[in-house]
């Protein structure tokens, strides 16, 4: 029987989501600035995602999109959350339906992700627009929320072949995926670490 939110259990269950909502956002962010440690911290240990030609725990998967998204030949990404529905089964366990868009820049001598999202485009570089969800099972453990189990679920891509140039002046503040991005330097201006995980998703 579903879990049902009385009167008593409302205010939880709405700091419940709140935490939820978090750990999906510092995922997204973790994949796009390369922060390992913020993706490794949205899974328990024993969490294990399907994902695409992967399926494993944690570590395993920490490994794999690591690998995919250090290679220099991915020049750009960022993951976009929207629709999210948060159903609880139980007061340490909810299902999570996540809609996301991810768009990634591929150049020519990209390896994994290349091969992945853009078999067979011709030369130049692949711009990949990926639209799908994360439907998780999140599990509340010593009261820290984290994703027992992960699906992710391609529902639509699409990829096009881009020019490498940049049209854009060397006045544009430009995003990077290393430690010059301008969220490190804001955070480093406001004394917070760079790479700082919230204390939720420490355990």
């Amino acid at each position: 029987m579903p879990y049902n939110e009385g009167m008593d259990t409302s205010i939880q269950t709405l700091l419940d989501k709140d935490q939820i909502r978090d750990v999906m956002l510092r995922y997204c962010r973790g994949v796009d600035r390369r922060d390992w440690e913020a993706v490794r911290a949205t899974f328990f240990e024993d969490g294990h995602d399907d994902h695409a030609d992967f399926h494993g725990v944690r570590d395993e998967f920490v490994a794999w999109v690591s690998e995919r998204h250090n290679d220099p030949g991915v020049l750009k990404s960022a993951h976009m959350l929207s629709n999210m529905l948060i159903e609880f089964a139980s007061p340490e366990k909810a299902v999570v339906e996540t809609y996301f868009m991810a768009k990634l820049e591929l150049a020519q001598e990209a390896g994994g992700h290349r091969e992945m999202l853009a078999k067979g485009l011709g030369a130049g570089n692949a711009a990949v627009e990926v639209l799908g969800r994360y439907v998780d099972r999140f599990e509340k453990r010593n009261g820290v929320w984290k994703v027992a189990k992960r699906r992710t679920v391609f529902d639509s891509m699409h990829t096009i072949t881009v020019s490498s140039d940049d049209p854009r002046g060397k006045t544009w503040l430009l995003g990077t995926r290393d430690g010059e991005d301008p969220l490190h330097v804001a955070r480093k201006e406001s004394g917070l670490a760079a790479h700082a995980i919230h204390p939720a998703t420490r355990k």
